[in-house]
């Protein structure tokens, strides 16, 4: 009887390990989605940068491109449902997000499409399409 019940406690807890790695990856990314809206939300360009991935310098804004970014508070940030992308560790957003212009006090809306990608030595998810465009 002891032997069975020893049996039973290893298979399940073989069992609840199998695909932690995929629930891992998959709470990062929520994790990832939540901070970055929330950064822009708040018009936090110059923290949003860190979402970027580094290795791929065209993404990478000037300061004249932040400053000209700093100029709009967000009223709005609208994401649609993840999509998959080429590979496993792809994932896409589009993302509608209005923009309100403290200098002269117009909305604009402006569609953003997000790339993200998982980085395993990181451990995250990182943005390879760059900061909004206006």
């Amino acid at each position: 009887m002891k032997k069975l019940l020893f049996i039973s406690f290893v298979l399940i807890l073989s069992l609840s390990s199998c695909g932690s790695g995929k629930s891992t990856k998959k709470r990062s990314l929520d994790d990832t989605l939540y901070k970055y809206a929330a950064t822009i939300r708040w018009a936090n360009f110059d923290a949003a940068v860190r979402f970027l991935d580094p290795k791929i310098e065209t993404i990478q804004p000037t300061r004249f491109e932040l400053e000209k970014l700093k100029q709009f508070k967000v009223s709005r940030y609208s994401e649609s449902p993840i999509a998959p992308g080429a590979s496993e560790d792809v994932i896409l957003q589009d993302v509608e997000i209005q923009l309100y212009n403290i200098h002269n006090n117009r909305t604009k809306t402006i569609y953003d499409h997000q790339s993200w990608q998982y980085n395993e030595d990181l451990k995250r998810w990182l943005l390879t399409s760059g900061l909004p465009k206006l």
